[in-house]
């Protein structure tokens, strides 16, 4: 149907007047509906996992940061941000550019700020929970809390310290041990700079499971053959680090170990006596060996209820893997440079002791 010359111009001036109103929108959403705001003021904004372009783009208009929603959305459509936006925090400005802005969303948001902290081997929970105080701005009463939350709560508390099946429940270790020691894995870590103490030490927990998890499986089976678990292990991995910190002696003191554990000797490691007494030395008196505590191996057969410190995965693969060595003494070598003289027989081992007493002790 054919229209008539008068239909021909209504419809004309009728798209002419919605173009002209199309147009004012955008002029006026662009210009008369702008709050007086000054440019380059810093503004934190956060995309949450899902949000739209469109929501995005209202919410950036609000804050001041684009001029118009309308503007921004068409701009962000056109340059495909709807498949590359990701959520996050993101640093912008008042007044910026479209392009500019959609350049910042598209690129993704900018790492989080990480912090770098290391706990070294032999430090037991004492002095590990010092040593996370000394690298945050926390106290060392923080980070106990955390433990003693986990204490309190048990298995299935919420929101509390998850640890390894191998680690026994901490409120069925006996009042009078430390029941975390070996539990927080010394080790140099990076993590969120505004961390929570439980987020550390959650960390640590974990490298100790990642650690132990990595044992081989040849290992496990020598390990259920001479009737330990993975407790016994960390156990004796803590005693390899505190009584030797020379790498190719780890091997040799686990056999040592083992084999006065399998000739029914007790062990008499004087790490074990130190730790009974609560000291951070390096010498151990002769009246020390008295000290009546399940920790003091000169009084007591096997091994202590728990670790005595943190350990290293070079222990811990060394109480797996212990060296096949007749040896059942050791004690330090007289030139003073950590290392150890081992022995089989008493004799030889009360003759090495002599000369290093001969050669007046180490410094």
């Amino acid at each position: 149907m054919a229209l008539s010359r008068g239909s021909r111009w209504f419809l004309v001036v009728s798209l002419a007047f919605v173009a002209a109103g199309a147009g004012a929108v955008w002029w006026l959403d662009g210009n008369w509906f702008q709050s007086d705001v000054e440019p380059g003021i810093p503004v934190t904004y956060e995309v949450i996992q899902g949000q739209t372009v469109r929501s995005v783009s209202e919410d950036l208009a609000d804050l001041d940061v684009v001029t118009s929603s309308v503007r921004f959305l068409l701009a962000a459509q056109e340059a495909g941000l709807e498949t590359s936006l990701q959520p996050g925090v993101y640093d912008l400005e008042t007044r910026m550019r479209n392009e500019d802005v959609i350049a910042i969303l598209t690129q993704g948001p900018p790492p989080p700020e990480t912090a770098w902290f290391t706990v070294q081997e032999g430090l037991n929970v004492e002095l590990t929970l010092e040593r996370l105080a000394a690298q945050f701005p926390y106290e060392v009463e923080d980070f106990r809390a955390v433990l003693d939350e986990r204490t309190a709560a048990g298995a299935n508390g919420e929101g509390v310290l998850r640890l390894p099946d191998f680690v026994p429940e901490p409120a069925q270790v006996s009042e009078r041990y430390e029941p975390y020691e070996g539990v927080l894995f010394p080790e140099t870590y990076e993590v969120l700079a505004d961390a929570s103490p439980l987020r550390i030490l959650q960390r640590m927990v974990d490298q100790l499971g990642l650690v132990m998890g990595s044992i081989p499986a040849d290992a496990r089976e020598a390990m259920v053959e001479r009737e330990l678990d993975e407790f016994d292990m960390m156990i004796i991995a803590s005693l390899i680090e505190r009584e030797t910190r020379v790498d190719a002696e780890r091997t040799i003191v686990s056999g040592v170990i083992v084999n006065r554990l399998g000739n029914g000797m007790r062990l008499e490691l004087d790490a074990t006596v130190l730790y009974a007494l609560g000291e951070h030395r390096d010498t151990v008196l002769l009246e020390d060996l008295e000290v009546d505590s399940p920790f003091n191996t000169y009084r007591n057969d096997g091994l202590p209820p728990t670790p005595i410190s943190g350990f290293g995965a070079s222990s811990l693969r060394a109480a797996f893997s212990p060296d096949e060595v007749t040896y059942r003494f050791y004690v330090l070598d007289v030139a003073c440079d950590g290392t150890h003289v081992f022995a089989d027989t008493l004799d030889e081992h009360n003759a090495n002791v002599a000369a290093f007493r001969a050669a007046g002790r180490c410094q």
